[in-house]
């Protein structure tokens, strides 16, 4: 009678051992499943949110250096001429505005003598024409 359609306890913990692997290989996948859904869409929102800011940026305004040849002024500073020339948008400081007009001017010191002569860049938005 139950012979046929009996299980042996053998049987029986294989099956459910079958199941139960069966079962944890299921939920594992739709872990999985799910994190990489997450991961797709974080680097899809990642994506489109950089082309939103590259689409937001607007076209700087092109700008022309120039030099000019200026005659020193008793009482004039390198601070002083850095503050009437100099362009932050090209400079991160007024130091290093100084830094390159010592350099143009093969300067050693930034003492400045009435009289005398020296470069200074500026820029413009307007090309000159000659």
């Amino acid at each position: 009678m139950y012979g046929t359609e009996t299980m042996t306890r053998e049987e029986f913990r294989k099956a459910r051992r079958e199941q139960v692997l069966g079962e944890q290989r299921r939920r594992r996948q739709r872990i999985l499943i799910f994190c990489i859904t997450l991961i797709v869409m974080f680097g899809a929102g990642v994506g489109f949110g950089t082309l939103l800011a590259k689409a937001e940026e607007t076209a700087a305004e092109p700008s022309y250096k120039y030099y000019a040849n200026i005659q020193i002024e008793k009482g004039d500073t390198l601070w002083d001429l850095a503050d009437q020339y100099m362009d932050r948008e090209h400079y991160e400081n007024r130091q290093a505005y100084i830094n390159e007009v010592m350099r143009i001017n093969h300067m050693s010191t930034d003492h400045l003598t009435a009289g005398k002569k020296i470069i200074i860049p500026y820029f413009a938005a307007e090309p000159r024409i000659r």
